[in-house]
């Protein structure tokens, strides 16, 4: 298996000699036994958990799409367990001595008026926030959770490469590692006592529930997100339920006497603590960066306050600095009076005089970074020009750089097309504080590099991951399981990893209750609950319009040489009707006869044009939105329906104009796609998480296009033939011609199609019965004030609900002498659009955007 295996630098596996180091032996054993056929079936079905589970990594500007299958290594990283010891000590240390150093920067600064460190150090960096300076005074360990990027160096030594502190990422995929290792690769478990997770995650919980400032039973802690399209957003769902927090955007949050509140459903519930990965800069719009959509208004004076906790606290930033890593073995002897545990990369200042001249010296064979990280150099790979223009920058601003050694990574056993070949990895250490010091996890997420060439080990690169497996020590028993399969299947979930409260997203379609009050439909944040109504409307703004569209090309297609008198006047019909359902105006209306468009071309562009406001295109980029933003509440199969819907039309519709069968097919398979969707979401979705504000706003959304397809198709007088074909039309669209034809049993007329579809309250797709069921599903919704009375936007509903119940037939379809259109059902159509209209604003304002409290 490995004779292919060949590292140029310190490996993990092998040793100087080519030998397996001891504590590797019995995991070769374990991989031989396997074989190379069964490592890639392995493979292959960890492929297949991470994607059942939904893992991914949303990557920028991807080709293939932003949402990037997880990917995992079978071959784990093991690290042996006294290795591991001098590892964590090395980290609490660090972890300890970074939080000293945070305290004094944001407090006395006596680093800087004793000048152990310059002040351009701190100053100059980006991640230093003059806005939070003196808010951490009375806390003795406001950095609660760090990581620390390792990586052994060519001297078998674990080296910092970086510190992880502003909004520390890669815990989730960690978790998920560990979970689909344990599910499929349990032959490689085989005789090797693992250290398990479950005391660290315990330690977690305990912490968050620590730092509620209230005395509840039950306090709000929350996840703050950037939201669906940030790259580790899945990680964020996934730790917000693994860990019991509510995932929150900055729209769901309202700062407000001193508080944090989550705008709930309910109305406003204050925040007890907040886990944050929103980058610190974009926190706060009032105070930080003007430009910011992500964060809050007010936060950073509702932490002057003391009004809500962070784990990670804005300002933590500045300890992701570069420019502290020459002072950091001072500062250790300073605060600790110790050395450093763990080594770092040589790294130079360039505001030091003496450090300048060095790293100009060697500029060809030194990294050269910013201290904020937003540049790196790679001297080696410079042209003499490109040299030249560095040296100038790093002399005309040199407190902003650094040159730091570039040191060869170690290398371990990676599974890569079939073979087992060295990779470089990097560790991300997580450490959080616990008991008035730090703990770390007995884990870690590892990064492998994309190729054997590749300069750096990210996600964003491309890489992999591994699990990172720490063999125990005999004072570990407690902490350590010998992973048989016996065991995997007894209890892989309380034995490793003990989380009872909480079950991890990769558990899909299984839910485990957190509280009642977490799962109180009332709880539900605005936003989320927002974008439930609106996925409501988009899908069935998507499904409507896509059957109109259909049936408009039909008609186009199967149009008769008896009567083509008759048949051009369905078609003007059916397209003019097409334009007000979509509302792509002007489309086929209010143009002189000469200008009106081609129908084919005009209905492609009403297809597939998606800058076009009211094309279908757009619709469906809406709907996807929508579903992106509710994607952890959706099941993994309606999101795959979802993605291919999404690649398929996108593809239909790039290419030239089709013939109008081949338009017919597109729509064929989008609307199979579609109801499929919506079948998925109506079947998984449930009351707790907000089921009936998708029901609300499907309602509303059907009753306002029928309304529309009324409008245009009933109100009118027409010619026998005409008017059969338009009624047909009309309930072929609306889901209804088989029911009508069992109702009526009798030719199609227009009195009962639109007693039928308007007045008929026993059809549930007629428009009182979709009245009548939004009347039914909204008090559902918590009350505000007066639960005896009717809410300001159930007043309208219950209007427009007596104004049909009231109504006779015979009135809407009376018809004047000398008119062509059906005034009353017209004029009573539009009234109740302009009801529908009220209540659908009336229940933004009272439950999204909360103007009122």
């Amino acid at each position: 298996m490995f004779e292919n295996y060949k590292s140029g630098s310190y490996d993990e596996m092998f040793d100087d000699e080519g030998n397996v180091r001891d504590h590797w032996k019995q995991l070769v054993a374990n991989l031989e036994e396997l074989g190379l056929d069964q490592l890639e079936t392995k493979r292959q079905e960890i492929d297949w958990r991470l994607e059942d589970n939904g893992v991914t990594y949303n990557v920028y500007n991807d080709p293939n799409g932003i949402s990037r299958p997880w990917s995992l290594d079978p071959i784990p990283l093991l690290l042996e367990g006294n290795d591991w010891k001098r590892i964590e000590e090395g980290v609490k240390q660090r972890s300890t001595l970074l939080n000293l150093i945070f305290k004094d920067i944001y407090g006395e600064q006596r680093l800087l008026k004793e000048d152990i460190i310059p002040s351009e150090v701190i100053f100059a960096h980006s991640g230093f926030l003059r806005e939070v300076h003196g808010l951490f005074n009375d806390i003795a360990y406001p950095m609660m959770i760090l990581a620390v990027d390792l990586a052994r160096g060519p001297d078998g030594k674990m080296w910092v490469v970086s510190d992880r502190t502003q909004a520390p990422s890669g815990l989730g995929y960690a978790v998920e590692n560990r979970l689909t290792m344990n599910s499929a690769m349990q032959t490689l478990f085989q005789h090797l006592s693992i250290r398990r997770l479950h005391l660290f995650f315990d330690k977690f919980k305990t912490m968050l529930l620590g730092l509620s400032k209230s005395n509840s039973n039950d306090p709000l802690n929350v996840l703050l997100s950037p939201g669906p399209h940030n790259e580790t957003y899945f990680e964020h769902s996934y730790l917000s339920s693994f860990l019991g927090l509510t995932l929150v955007q900055g729209q769901d949050l309202l700062a407000k006497g001193g508080a944090l509140w989550l705008k709930s459903l309910k109305g406003l519930r204050r925040i007890d603590a907040v886990v944050r990965r929103v980058d610190e800069s974009y926190c706060d719009p009032l105070e930080l960066r003007a430009d910011s959509r992500l964060g809050v208004s007010g936060l950073v004076q509702v932490l002057r306050k003391q009004g809500v906790s962070m784990a990670n606290p804005l300002g933590a930033g500045i300890l992701e600095n570069l420019g502290l890593y020459p002072f950091l073995p001072r500062l250790a002897h300073y605060y600790l009076n110790e050395e450093l545990i763990l080594p770092q990369i040589a790294t130079w200042w360039c505001g030091q005089p003496n450090e300048r001249e060095y790293v100009l010296e060697h500029l060809s064979t030194l990294m050269i970074k910013t201290i904020d990280r937003s540049a790196l150099y790679l001297g080696k790979n410079l042209s003499t020009g490109e040299l030249d223009a560095l040296r100038a920058k790093i002399e005309a601003e040199p407190y902003r750089y650094v040159g730091q050694e570039e040191v060869q990574f170690a290398t371990a056993p990676s599974y890569t097309q079939g073979k087992i070949l060295p990779r470089k990895v990097v560790i991300r250490s997580f450490a959080i504080h616990s008991d008035e010091s730090y703990t770390v996890m007995p884990g870690a997420l590892v990064r492998v590099e994309s190729s054997a060439d590749a300069l750096v080990v990210s996600g964003q690169g491309g890489g992999s991951s591994k699990d990172l497996w720490i063999l125990s020590t005999p004072d570990d028993s407690e902490n350590s399981t010998s992973m048989t399969m016996t065991q995997k299947m007894d209890g892989m979930f309380q034995s490793m990893v003990q989380l009872p409260s909480t079950l991890p997203l990769s558990m899909t379609n299984v839910f485990k209750a957190r509280g009642s009050s977490e799962n109180s439909l009332e709880n539900i944040p605005s936003l989320r609950a927002e974008n439930l109504f609106w996925l409501g409307r988009y899908l069935m703004r998507s499904i409507t319009n896509a059957r109109m569209i259909r049936l408009t090309l039909k008609s186009l297609v199967n149009a008769t040489r008896y009567d083509r008198h008759a048949d051009e006047r369905v078609q003007e019909v059916l397209c003019t009707t097409l334009t007000h359902l979509t509302m792509t105006y002007p489309g086929f209306l209010g143009r002189d006869e000469d200008e009106i468009p081609d129908p084919l071309i005009e209905i492609w562009s009403v297809m597939s044009d998606n800058a076009r406001i009211g094309s279908l295109s757009q619709a469906l980029g809406m709907l996807f939105n929508a579903s992106t933003s509710t994607k952890n509440l959706l099941p993994i199969e309606g999101w795959r329906i979802l993605d291919r819907l999404m690649r398929e039309w996108n593809d239909f519709t790039h290419q030239k104009a089709p013939t109008q069968r081949a338009m017919i097919s597109g729509i064929d398979k989008l609307l199979v796609h579609l109801m499929a969707y919506k079948g998925l979401i109506e079947e998984s979705l449930f009351a707790e998480q907000g089921l009936v504000l998708y029901d609300i706003g499907a309602h509303l959304e059907r009753s306002n296009l029928l309304i529309s397809k009324a409008r245009a198709m009933l109100t009118n007088v027409y010619e026998p033939f005409v008017e059969y074909e338009i009624l047909e039309t009309l309930l072929g669209s609306s889901e209804s011609l088989n029911a009508y034809r069992a109702h009526y049993r009798a030719s199609i007329n227009l009195v009962h199609v639109s007693e039928f579809l308007v007045l008929n309250i026993k059809f549930p797709k007629s428009l009182i019965s979709e009245i009548n069921q939004l009347l039914k599903a909204l008090p559902k919704l918590p009350k505000f004030k007066h639960e005896m009375y009717l809410s300001r936007y159930e007043e309208p509903l219950f209007e427009a609900f007596s104004l049909l119940r009231l109504e006779r037939i015979e009135h809407l379809s009376f018809l004047d002498k000398d008119t062509v259109v059906r005034e009353n059902l017209d004029n009573l159509l539009s009234l109740i659009a302009d009801k529908l209209l009220i209540a659908a604003d009336e229940l933004s304002k009272t439950y999204f955007s909360h103007y009122d409290e």
